[in-house]
């Protein structure tokens, strides 16, 4: 190889395939690092790096060629929790097929430490590669707090729910109302029907989920800041 082939980037392609496109905040983040080589690449090792980092805006001083002070808009960044996973040792990479290797590591809940400021959870690839550019790809993931997925309780006889065997409306079941009382009268409302000694129960209308445009968190669509980062939306 030439005098610079150190500065030469390997011929090749390495992305990561999560399990699932959201985790639950503490849930460990599984998924599997693909590579593929176009050459023979002679890897020290793969590794993920795990990364929290916080981001916001913030006006600073700065001098201009004319010696001229103003006020700029900047963006700031802070890591927040860093931490690098060993996913395999030294490996040979020849041109072929795509070789997989999975891997599970844990990113802890992490919020703003200042107003107006958003959170990232990063994940990078990073084939390490002997006397060369590393190969590497990044991603971001998504975390929606604790217990966002757990299941609807069984709700009887009140809003959407399972109904236990025996309740609910039998189709093939048509009272006589001849038989056993006298005939209703007009506007008579039976027992257990609305207006029989009780309000008609009220429907609440569902409340509408969207996500964060910083954490994706999910959100109601009418808050104006979000209630896992703070964010304004």
């Amino acid at each position: 190889m030439g005098l610079l082939s150190h500065l030469t980037h390997p011929k090749g392609k390495i992305w990561i395939a999560l399990d699932k496109a959201t985790f639950q905040e503490g849930e460990a983040v599984v998924g599997k690092v693909n590579v593929t080589a176009e050459e023979y690449i002679p890897s020290i090792g793969l590794k993920v790096e795990a990364r929290v980092v916080e981001s916001w805006n913030e006006m600073v001083w700065v001098t201009l060629p004319n010696n001229q002070r103003v006020q700029e808009n900047q963006r700031r960044t802070n890591n927040l929790y860093s931490r690098d996973v060993q996913v395999t040792g030294p490996t040979d990479f020849g041109k072929g097929p795509t070789q997989t290797f999975p891997f599970s590591v844990g990113i802890p809940p992490c919020r703003p430490t200042r107003g107006g400021a958003s959170i990232q959870n990063l994940l990078k690839a990073v084939l390490q590669v002997k006397g060369r550019p590393d190969m590497t790809n990044e991603t971001q993931i998504a975390f929606v707090p604790a217990g966002a997925y757990g299941s609807m309780p069984m709700n009887v006889g009140y809003g959407p729910g399972p109904m236990p065997a025996g309740y609910g409306p039998n189709p093939g079941y048509q009272p006589n109302p001849g038989y056993g009382m006298p005939p209703m009268n007009p506007g008579y409302q039976g027992y257990g029907q609305p207006g029989y000694g009780v309000p008609p129960p009220q429907q609440q209308t569902p409340s509408v989920k969207v996500r964060c445009k910083y954490c994706t968190g999910l959100m109601d669509a009418n808050a104006s800041n979000c209630p896992t980062c703070g964010a304004h939306q």
